[in-house]
């Protein structure tokens, strides 16, 4: 296992987009010159019959981490039934721009309970309307929180996201449903996902096969380990691309653990290409691993927090705190390439995003922002406040660090 060469940050292009083009211009123009010195001579060659040429897509799958709901974002949201789509407002347009999106939905959306936030969660329907208003189309509900509600309030979960418009993995209400491989088709490349946690902070249900379950794959646990691997090949056989979403590792660590990194390439080895981490509730570095199939799959340890209020009090003065990482987050582009039948990942860029606390009329909540834009929106002001030019020195500060955590160095 390695740090994946293929990508760099989306906001970076200026400084490595430029020379990765100026790379493959170069090479494209090589290609085309002859060589120098000696006559060009054109050969004469029988005549064959012409090949169809191959026609390639694109896909493009956005993903982003932990979908927390505190209570504190939750009581603005829910403040005179206005909803949450204020929340994804400065980032819907990056999640809509790829063909399938990925979020893990780390609450319970149970209509019947009242709403609540950390230890036990719970949410509104209106949450997922907003999610898949602003692009996400599928999430995992395979993670610690899922079961916050109950045995019946995973089942109205379930069914609240069918009602939404959205696709789950990782849980049903049966064993059955549970275990399915959901499959998700666009531009011709068939995507097949699967989700796992380590465990859930409630009692699963009983272990009747007509019982709702949840996909476990604990910590350690080489059943659990033998048997998802058995589930990634059987995905591996009817699909182009294999994406299997993990909730695993130690909440607010740096680095993942031995048992993750094995993890990730005993998946990959059985026919994953794409592994998205989730759970730390910080960022984990970005790998790949060459299988033994000549396949690249690639590896998220850890997406970091999406929409999160476990940030709160960071300022530019107490940057380095630990609970800054917990506010840093990405949405990570991965282009995905089929071409003669087959696909594999070509590249992936991120986005980083921060948990911004800011006022939207409804009272000040934390909600997911691009780093980059509202560093620009800061950058042009003619005059700022003090307070501005506090957050335009944060904003920058933990960018820095984010590039930092993923590419091993800044530009």
């Amino acid at each position: 296992m390695r740090e994946n060469p293929m990508w760099c940050a989306r906001f970076l292009r200026q400084y490595v987009g430029r020379s990765c083009s100026a790379v493959l211009i170069f090479c494209v123009l090589w290609s085309l010159v002859p060589a120098c010195g000696r006559k060009q001579e054109t050969p004469v060659l029988p005549k064959k019959a012409i090949a169809p040429a191959s026609v390639k897509n694109e896909l493009v799958i956005a993903a982003v981490g932990d979908v927390m709901m505190p209570a504190s974002i939750q009581a603005v949201a829910t403040r005179k039934k206005r909803g949450y789509d204020f929340l994804f407002e400065n980032i819907a347009q990056d999640l809509q721009a790829a063909d399938i999106t990925f979020a893990n939905l780390e609450t319970p959306v149970d209509h019947k309970a009242v709403f609540s936030g950390y230890p036990k969660f719970n949410s509104r329907p209106a949450l997922l309307a907003a999610l898949r208003k602003a692009g996400v189309r599928i999430v995992s509900v395979a993670n610690n929180h899922i079961m916050d509600a109950g045995t019946e309030g995973l089942k109205r979960t379930l069914g609240n996201i069918e009602a939404a418009g959205l696709v789950f993995t990782g849980a049903g209400r049966s064993k059955a449903e549970a275990a399915e491989i959901k499959y998700l088709k666009a531009r011709d490349v068939n995507v097949a996902f699967l989700a796992y946690t380590y465990g859930t902070n409630e009692r699963l249900p009983r272990k009747a096969l007509r019982a709702p379950g949840v996909n476990i794959l604990r910590t350690n646990s080489e059943p659990d380990l033998a048997g998802a691997a058995v589930t990634v090949r059987r995905a591996r056989a009817s699909a182009d691309l294999v994406v299997v979403s993990l909730h695993w590792g130690d909440e607010y660590a740096a680095d993942p653990t031995p048992w993750q990194r094995r993890v990730a390439s005993e998946l990959v080895e059985a026919g994953a290409d794409i592994i998205l981490g989730h759970h730390p509730h910080v960022l984990q570095p970005i790998e790949s691993h060459a299988a033994g199939d000549g396949r690249t799959g690639l590896i998220v340890f850890s997406l970091g927090n999406f929409v999160s209020s476990q940030n709160a009090g960071i300022t530019y003065r107490n940057k380095d705190h630990r609970k800054a990482p917990r506010g840093d987050g990405i949405i990570l582009s991965i282009t995905v390439g089929k071409e003669g039948g087959k696909a594999a990942v070509e590249r992936a860029e991120f986005l980083p995003i921060w948990s911004l606390r800011t006022k939207t009329g409804r009272g000040p909540v934390y909600r997911p922002v691009s780093l980059s834009r509202e560093l620009s929106v800061l950058t042009a002001k003619q005059m700022r406040s003090a307070t501005e030019n506090g957050l335009m020195l944060l904003l920058n500060y933990r960018q820095e660090c984010i590039i930092r955590k993923l590419t091993g160095k800044l530009e």
